[in-house]
């Protein structure tokens, strides 16, 4: 079993909070998403080279990666006030925006600013 560490946890708390359902593919692809973006911050702006990116890692299309992350995302049981808490905004978010405010969270809460 792999390790987690502090940038791990902190996504899979933020996960918990959004009560996205752990069940789903998409939950998987949005970890690894964030493992990638934390080793290459600005990988978030080619969206789709990032989608490139998971799909091979999770041996599976991008296209598969995208619409599982949607679904993940559409599935979650939060309302729009636990959203605000936990990403600092009550609007609904397209997948790359998600991912990116999700990392910007963490990587601020770590920093300790938050």
């Amino acid at each position: 079993m792999e390790k987690l560490d502090q940038f791990d946890l902190e996504v899979i708390n933020a996960l918990r909070e959004l009560e996205i359902p752990v069940h789903l593919r998409g939950y998987e692809y949005i970890k690894t998403t964030m493992k990638v973006i934390k080793s290459n911050p600005k990988a978030i702006q080619r969206v789709i080279k990032l989608y490139e990116t998971i799909a091979e890692m999770e041996d599976t299309t991008p296209s598969r990666v995208e619409r599982g992350i949607r679904h993940a995302l559409e599935s979650a049981e939060s309302d729009f006030l636990t959203q605000k808490k936990v990403l600092g905004t009550d609007r609904k978010l397209t997948n790359s925006e998600f991912l990116a405010t999700l990392a910007e969270v963490v990587r601020v809460k770590l920093a300790g600013v938050a």
